[in-house]
């Protein structure tokens, strides 16, 4: 039983949870700017416009989070970040209906890929804002917080018009 962390009174926690947690955000952090950067790919100029700030939204994130990691001495997960952009990188084979070109299905998988990132992304905010901790900007994560929903929104629209296009060039 202690080989898998249980003690005599629960669980034993030998590491530092928060520590771990911000170093799992960071590598999806690493993972999201990846995806995010593939937006560039997107048939709709107004997608790939906000797909392009998004990111740019994303690296200040992951700053902050670099930041929030050195103040709790939590070290940069280097080999997890190289490991998580290489999978983004794979799940770029994922199925549109063609495996050699773009189809009208991509962008609507494509959008519905980001806004499953940033919705973890949110509830990581979350879950920091329900931590009692001195060295926690309640200001910089509640901001972080109301960016991380102005994504999902952006997201949601670009999706639905992507997925009108979609329906309509199957009746084409």
């Amino acid at each position: 039983m202690r080989a898998l962390g249980l003690g005599v009174t629960g669980y034993s926690f030998s590491m530092d949870l928060l520590a771990h947690y911000v170093r799992i955000h960071l590598t999806g952090a690493a993972a999201g700017i990846e995806l995010f950067g593939r937006g560039s790919d997107l048939d709709d100029e107004d997608a790939r416009q906000v797909a392009a700030d998004i990111r740019e939204e994303l690296r200040e994130e992951r700053t902050w989070l670099l930041a929030f990691a050195d103040t709790i001495d939590a070290a940069e997960p280097v080999v997890a970040e190289t490991v998580a952009k290489i999978g983004e990188k794979v799940g770029r084979l994922k199925p549109n209906g063609d495996l050699l070109h773009r189809t009208p299905l991509t962008d609507v998988i494509d959008l519905e890929t980001m806004h499953d990132a940033v919705s973890g992304k949110v509830a990581g905010w979350e879950a920091l804002l329900q931590l009692d901790d001195e060295q926690v900007d309640r200001a910089d994560l509640e901001r972080l917080l109301a960016q991380g929903h102005s994504q999902l929104d952006r997201l949601r629209t670009l999706h639905r018009s992507a997925a009108r296009r979609a329906w309509d060039a199957r009746t084409a």
